[in-house]
């Protein structure tokens, strides 16, 4: 007959089992909740409506107007001039601007301008009696349109409700070559000492006079 302490022993034994076993038949924790899926990308923002104070002016050169090369050789200033005029008058003309003479005289002022320039391409106005815009480019090949529909860009911030720039933005370029009393223009291009190029071209008579509109409205449902 077992003593008493081999039954405790043996009984002691047994509970031990039953308990790990019956830990199996435990119920099993609740599975967690499965991650909440991420929110809706926001729907795409609408633009808003252009300004309908603000011109709008395509570009007055797509598939009209053929950009002539700056190459050297026969007939090179020719080629300049006339383009540094046409791609003027195109601008102008989107406007109702009368269309400008090319002048000898401004073209000479701009190139003595731009020969003291060149060394190191320093956009620094004459500050001579004629208007003036001034461009610098890294290359050469830039062509008199490209330039002067550069300046003309600045067409978007300029309001004519009230005659004044965007705030903080510039649009003086723009309303020189726009200025309906400007008369003729004189352009002239150099390749500045560290590369790249500066182009000047003046004005006679200069234009952005404070408190003058450059071009006059045209009255409403009537071309400009």
């Amino acid at each position: 007959m077992a003593s008493p302490a081999l039954f405790f022993f043996l009984l002691l034994v047994s509970s031990t089992s039953f308990l790990l076993s019956a830990s199996q038949y435990l119920s099993p924790p609740p599975p967690t909740a499965p991650p909440s899926p991420p929110p809706p990308p926001p729907p795409p923002t609408t633009p808003p409506p252009p300004d309908a104070s603000q011109p709008t002016l395509p570009n007055p050169f797509n598939g009209v107007f053929r950009p002539v090369s700056f190459t050297n050789g026969r007939g090179y200033y020719r080629s300049m001039a006339r383009e540094f005029l046409m791609a003027h008058n195109r601008i102008r003309a989107l406007v109702g601007a009368t269309p400008l003479r090319w002048d000898q005289h401004l073209a000479r002022y701009a190139r003595r301008w731009s020969d003291q320039l060149r060394s190191n391409c320093t956009m620094e106005h004459s500050r001579g009696p004629y208007g003036e815009n001034l461009f610098w480019g890294t290359g050469w090949d830039w062509k008199a349109t490209d330039v002067v529909l550069n300046w003309a860009e600045e067409h978007a911030f300029y309001n004519p409700a009230n005659n004044s720039c965007s705030p903080g933005q510039v649009c003086g370029h723009f309303t020189q070559i726009v200025w309906n009393n400007t008369e003729r223009v004189g352009c002239a291009r150099v390749e500045c000492t560290g590369g790249g190029v500066i182009i000047t071209c003046n004005y006679d008579p200069p234009g952005n006079w404070v408190g003058e509109r450059p071009y006059e409205l045209a009255a409403p449902g009537t071309a400009a």
